[in-house]
């Protein structure tokens, strides 16, 4: 009819259209965690290796106030035993943050498999492989396991698996920082009483 002029109606937006309805993209989610899992990854590292500098400069400290012999006032020999204490924590806490021994307990509904990290088994001993190179699988998983495990996942045990990583390495992480920040503490201690020291010289 051309006399007649008809109007359309808005139409309400659908969810595709809404950028914060989007359909679910599992490529996105799982490139997300790998990111925070690479992130995290280079705060350890980074962590590590201020505790490592931590150890060598207390190290330093230590070798040369251990290089001054002779008689000594009675306070000198007071500000070493505080400052040998102050090293002694300083650098068992640094160990701590190098080596952590932690491992959280994650639950989750569906099951974290294939692990995105495969571990050892109950049978790996660290002693017998610093001496000896070791002839069996010391891992948790073998080849035939793991290919199974992986046929058989879904997006939902492949999500599950990535995130129970990602909460594992910043539990890791934050506890890393909290023995790191102990260890400073212990630092500035044993760097006051080392120029105390020096200035009995």
């Amino acid at each position: 009819m051309s006399g007649t002029h008809l109007h359309a109606e808005p139409q309400s937006g659908t969810p595709g259209d809404d950028p914060y309805h989007q359909p679910h993209d599992l490529g996105n989610r799982l490139h997300f965690l790998y990111q925070i899992i690479e992130d995290t990854q280079d705060t350890v590292r980074f962590l590590d290796t201020k505790a490592a500098f931590c150890v060598t400069l207390l190290s330093g400290m230590a070798a040369l106030a251990l290089q001054h012999h002779g008689e000594r006032p009675v306070v000198h020999y007071v500000l070493f035993a505080v400052f040998m204490a102050a090293e002694v924590c300083s650098i068992l806490v640094c160990l701590r943050v190098i080596f952590p021994t932690i491992r959280p307990h994650i639950s989750s509904s569906a099951p974290a498999r294939p692990r995105f990290y495969v571990g050892h088994n109950k049978a790996h001993h660290w002693v017998l492989h610093t001496i000896a190179n070791p002839s069996d699988n010391i891992l948790s998983e073998s080849k035939a396991t793991y290919v199974h495990s992986l046929e058989r996942a879904t997006d939902e045990h492949l999500l599950s698996s990535l995130c129970e990583t990602v909460l594992t390495l910043a539990y890791i992480r934050q506890i890393k920082s909290d023995r790191l920040h102990a260890a400073m503490f212990c630092l500035i201690a044993s760097v006051f009483a080392f120029a105390a020291i020096m200035l009995l010289e």
